[in-house]
């Protein structure tokens, strides 16, 4: 039935757009509660479309302390009880837009300019993960694909939460599964689409600084009131060096370097360091400069800060010493490193950077491993096949500086073969103002989705 299917993907390229425009309208914001509505929205909305398609669907609400949204999960075994089973990864929920005056235009309206599609979540991960359900429905509705489909989607992506890897691991014997398709990234450059051997993992913490037992006027108490923020910019500082280097005790005692082949595959690669500084609008490149950046942004780790509060944030002038200041800081971590055993040493790394009168001290927000994934199983051959039918290219195997927290729950629990890759291009400013993704490469999406169904239809099982 592969080609009733392509043909219809193509004879509905519109009705396509015009779905993944429904989704992304939705602002299904996981990290901030005034968005818990959305995100069940966005969860409903994906509900009706499987449903619809003819699955079995269910939503699920996975009890638990903590910010939580549905899991969805969905499957068709029409192909029979023999047949080769696909699962499909994604997740609805998508990052805050802000800061919002650097938008084109509006975040939640979906735009296009030049054959992208800007808004926020148009790439990550509404785009891909329509890729997959928009293939299944055509497949269905064009006489059934030729490998049963499962759909794991979650809405705690963006904010690392626990829902989808504790379904998962209660549901393990019900969710066995052949091959799971993960689609959360970017081809390596145009035209060149990648097969991942391994993602970095992610602590992800806050650190608070706690002076005075009130805000204090700084004319009346600088110079000796201690001063949090202050406190806060020297821990920073001297969390990394202007080397590139994390100064945390024993933060590289576990790193493993790729060997010589994966180094070599790299070096091969067509985007060179002007390339790269280019695509992010910048004069130079950060980080430890005996490391190439393919080194840094894949088998190194590395350690951040994505925003600090305290103090006065208004427009205008307003001198006052704050009570409390916090950061937030997290860290990629690679395989071999444990998120556990490096929190508890930089919480008290933190806590001896403390200054007189102001205490210092880490939380963990989230945290996942590093993961690493086979290269020498079947569904690898039938993804490459596909990717070449859908783009007109075979796929490099590299590794992604990113993370997929469940990813690794996906290992343990369902003992499956992984296929992390995605549809995404360099430079769609994902996370970022005016997130974008390709209309051609959306749709060439849903094809190679449809090609690899058709591809595992006679691969063996894990």
């Amino acid at each position: 039935m592969l080609e009733p299917a392509l043909q219809a993907a193509r004879d509905q390229r519109e009705k396509s757009q015009a779905h993944l425009f429904e989704l992304i309208r939705i602002p299904s914001v996981s990290a901030l509660p005034e968005h818990d509505q959305d995100c069940r929205r966005a969860a409903d909305w994906i509900v009706r479309r499987l449903r619809g398609a003819g699955m079995d669907v269910e939503l699920v609400d996975v009890p638990g302390p903590g910010h939580r949204h549905p899991v969805i999960s969905a499957e068709w075994l029409g192909a029979g009880a023999g047949a080769t089973t696909l699962a499909i990864y994604g997740h609805y929920d998508v990052q805050p837009p802000d800061p919002l005056e650097e938008w084109q235009s509006p975040p939640f309206e979906p735009t296009v300019r030049d054959g992208f599609v800007y808004a926020r979540g148009a790439d990550d991960n509404k785009g891909q993960v329509m890729c997959g359900i928009r293939a299944a429905e055509l497949a269905l509705a064009t006489g059934g694909p030729p490998v049963n489909l499962r759909f794991l989607i979650e809405g705690e992506e963006e904010v690392g939460g626990p829902s989808l890897p504790e379904f998962v691991k209660r549901e393990a014997a019900r969710l066995r599964t052949d091959y799971l398709l993960i689609a959360d990234g970017q081809f390596t450059a145009p035209g060149l689409p990648d097969l991942l051997t391994g993602l970095r993992g992610l602590l992800y913490t806050e650190v608070e600084a706690v002076g005075a037992a009130a805000d204090l006027h700084s004319g009346i108490y600088g110079g000796v009131a201690p001063n949090p923020l202050n406190t806060l910019a020297h821990a920073i500082s001297a969390l990394k060096g202007r080397d590139g280097r994390v100064t945390v005790p024993g933060f590289y005692d576990a790193v493993v370097p790729p060997d010589e082949r994966e180094l070599a595959d790299w070096r091969r690669l067509p985007v060179t360091e002007g390339d790269l500084k280019q695509s992010l609008g910048v004069t130079a490149l950060e980080g430890e400069a005996e490391f190439s950046p393919f080194e840094r942004r894949w088998a190194r780790p590395t350690l951040d800060v994505h925003g600090i509060l305290g103090g006065f944030q208004g427009e205008g002038p307003k001198t006052v010493i704050p009570a409390r200041a916090k950061a937030k800081i997290s860290m990629r971590l690679v395989p071999e490193q444990d998120p556990d055993r490096i929190f508890d040493t930089f919480a008290e790394y933190i806590d001896a950077l403390s200054t007189p009168g102001v205490r210092l001290s880490a939380r963990k927000l989230s945290s996942a491993r590093a993961v690493r994934t086979g290269t020498d199983h079947p569904g690898v051959e039938a993804a490459a096949r596909a990717f070449e039918a859908a783009y007109g290219a075979r796929p490099v195997f590299v590794r992604e500086g990113g993370s997929i927290p469940v990813t690794v729950d996906f290992q343990e629990a369902l003992r499956t073969h992984l296929l992390v890759t995605g549809f995404g291009l360099p430079g769609d400013a994902l996370h970022s103002p005016n997130e974008k993704y390709s209309l051609d490469q959306y749709f060439r999406g849903i094809e190679m989705v449809l090609h690899l169904m058709e591809n595992l239809r006679d691969a063996p099982g894990a």
